[in-house]
């Protein structure tokens, strides 16, 4: 899927997401809510390599990349290997996810959980990697 916002002088606003994104507004929409409710703040940032791509950030700490794609959303976590054991230890971590997790192949010291969102329910999926995200250290 390709970022429909690669031109650096326009930077995406809810009207242009909302356009790009179609119905799958809602799953940005919830996710927005989701990462504020959790006290979360994002910020956009143009790259030259990816275009414009948002940081949710709890302080100082990036705990999510963010980017619209054709027809959705895609968050991704990043992790260091040392925490996918407690990742892993989780209770509210379904086995499905679990399992995912477990085989996510190393990007240097760090992985990457990384959901589609298109609905709200695709927010309640990523919930638990949410939640460890900013609890794990």
């Amino acid at each position: 899927m390709a970022n429909p916002f690669a031109e650096q002088g326009v930077e995406p606003t809810h009207e242009l997401i909302a356009d790009a994104l179609g119905p799958a507004v809602e799953g940005w929409d919830a996710l927005m809510r989701e990462l504020a409710e959790a006290g979360v703040q994002v910020s956009w940032r143009w790259y030259r390599d990816g275009g414009w791509l948002a940081k949710a950030a709890n302080r100082s700490r990036t705990v999510a990349w963010i980017a619209v794609e054709d027809d959705a959303t895609r968050c991704g976590f990043h992790f260091a290997e040392r925490l996918r054991d407690a990742l892993l230890a989780r209770p509210d971590l379904p086995p499905a996810l679990a399992r995912r997790i477990r085989d996510e192949p190393l990007h240097g010291t760090l992985f990457t959980v990384s959901f589609t969102v298109a609905s709200p329910a695709d927010v309640a999926r990523l919930r638990p990697v949410l939640k460890a995200r900013l609890a794990l250290r």
